[in-house]
């Protein structure tokens, strides 16, 4: 599927209507079930464009912390489903999962909560196992490319304009992987994913860009994968930047143009003059 459908419409300018046809990004759920020792588990249902839907599985098991990398055996469509949704459930088979996340979304976090919002950077702490320690150093002109690089590997936005975007991309501006996707967290997913799927092997050098605001369950998927530097065209929230500084994350926002706002970890970031060590508060 394409990710996008044509719809007639009325195009009004200036109270005048002109009959043309539209480009829509499509929008349908997602059903993940989890098999495991022949017995199935209905882990979510998740509204998503339905393009690389085995991508975004893959991903959010892993970002969840349900699955590892490599209990993942095999992901398909489901046979037994009715024919209208057929295409709308997808079957993960796993040699191992962590039966006691089923249910709930263990990231979700009120933004009025501060209490649950440390008990959920905690939390990733237990299922990352590790900080990221890469301290390799950007230059702050690549970093304002890679808006520009990601966009360029956007298929579905070239032709709606209204679709998110996600894509890790290395400090010499080779996209490792993207996804396109309605929900800004499922493109994430899907680019992580692909990834996962395909035993690529991470870079200890990589920037995950997302086109959207760089919110607590973005950074949570960075941590998760250990993605050293994290770059977004609109605002952080404040659990963000919490949870970028706890795990050694590099948070750029605002990155348009010539400009950025940096958040935490300034020090993989070099800027003019050599200077390397953005001040942070």
């Amino acid at each position: 599927m394409s990710g996008f459908v044509e719809r007639k419409i009325l195009r009004v300018n200036n109270g005048i209507p002109v009959k043309e046809t539209d480009t829509i990004t499509v929008e349908e759920p997602l059903e993940i079930k989890i098999i495991h020792n022949e017995i199935e588990y209905s882990v979510s249902v998740i509204m998503r464009t339905p393009v690389d839907d085995f991508s975004l599985a893959a991903g959010f098991l892993f970002t969840e912390g349900i699955v590892k990398e490599n209990s993942i055996k095999e992901i398909k469509y489901s046979n037994s489903a009715k024919v209208s949704e057929r295409n709308n459930i997808v079957q993960v088979e796993v040699s191992d999962f962590e039966e006691n996340l089923l249910g709930r979304r263990n990231f979700y976090v009120n933004s009025s909560c501060g209490v649950c919002g440390k008990t959920n950077i905690d939390d990733i702490f237990v299922k990352s196992g590790e900080l990221i320690k890469n301290k390799s150093v950007l230059n702050y002109e690549d970093i304002l490319e890679m808006p520009e690089i990601m966009k360029r590997s956007q298929k579905i936005f070239n032709s709606t304009g209204g679709i998110h975007a996600a894509a890790i991309i290395d400090y010499y501006g080779n996209v490792l992987s993207i996804g396109e996707d309605i929900g800004r967290h499922n493109a994430v997913d899907k680019a992580i994913g692909k990834m996962v799927l395909n035993g690529t092997k991470r870079s200890p050098e990589a920037v995950l860009q997302v086109s959207g605001r760089a919110g607590f369950e973005i950074l949570q998927k960075a941590a998760m994968f250990g993605i050293p530097v994290v770059s977004s065209v609109s605002a952080p929230s404040s659990l963000a930047v919490e949870l970028a500084d706890e795990f050694n994350i590099t948070l750029l926002s605002f990155v348009r143009g010539n400009r950025f706002n940096v958040y935490t970890h300034g020090e993989r970031i070099e800027l003019r003059n050599g200077y390397s060590q953005a001040s942070r508060n």
